[in-house]
């Protein structure tokens, strides 16, 4: 089972990089969640809020059926900001904008923009988001569960060809 559970996020992976971004040019571009992921996350967290939720009220689920409820609940609220453009990524030939914050193992809302020749490193996260970083510590986040990252990658390898990636480029 776990085999065919790393198959599949291999073959997601794969896929997503390389699809097209939301914008894609020589000077620029976007990308942002792969919106019908997204969409099947938030609708299966509401199942399973509904489903804890029916098990709380009405079968005497007790706390293991709230304890589902509360994990739908939970699921679905830290996926939903990502069928917005929120946790879009955009970059031209000066720079990068996007979402600057991490919120337990999703991305905040709040975002940032780094000039290219300001980028000191990049990186990825314990929870696999892929970074890059500011002189002063800022951050722009994004996710290879992103629509056309390869894009991103490559481009930030061509403004930055010092700059070493942890990821593929």
């Amino acid at each position: 089972m776990a085999l065919a559970i790393a198959g599949v996020i291999a073959l997601l992976s794969w896929v997503l990089r390389r699809a097209r971004p939301s914008i894609a040019s020589d000077t620029a571009g976007a990308i942002e969640p792969e919106k019908s992921s997204a969409w099947f996350t938030v609708i299966g967290g509401c199942l399973l809020l509904l489903v804890g939720l029916f098990g709380t009220l009405f079968r005497a689920g007790g706390s293991g059926a709230l304890a589902v409820a509360v994990l739908g609940l939970c699921i679905a609220g830290f996926m939903s900001p990502s069928l917005t453009s929120v946790h879009r990524v955009t970059w031209e030939e000066e720079g990068i904008e996007g979402p600057s914050r991490l919120f337990g193992l999703t991305l905040g809302l709040r975002r940032t923009k780094i000039l290219w020749r300001d980028v000191a490193r990049a990186g990825i996260t314990m929870t696999g988001y892929w970074f890059v970083e500011s002189l002063d510590g800022r951050r722009v986040y994004w996710s290879y569960l992103y629509k056309g990252y390869g894009a991103l990658t490559a481009f930030l390898h061509r403004k930055r060809p010092d700059l070493p990636l942890p990821f593929a480029a």
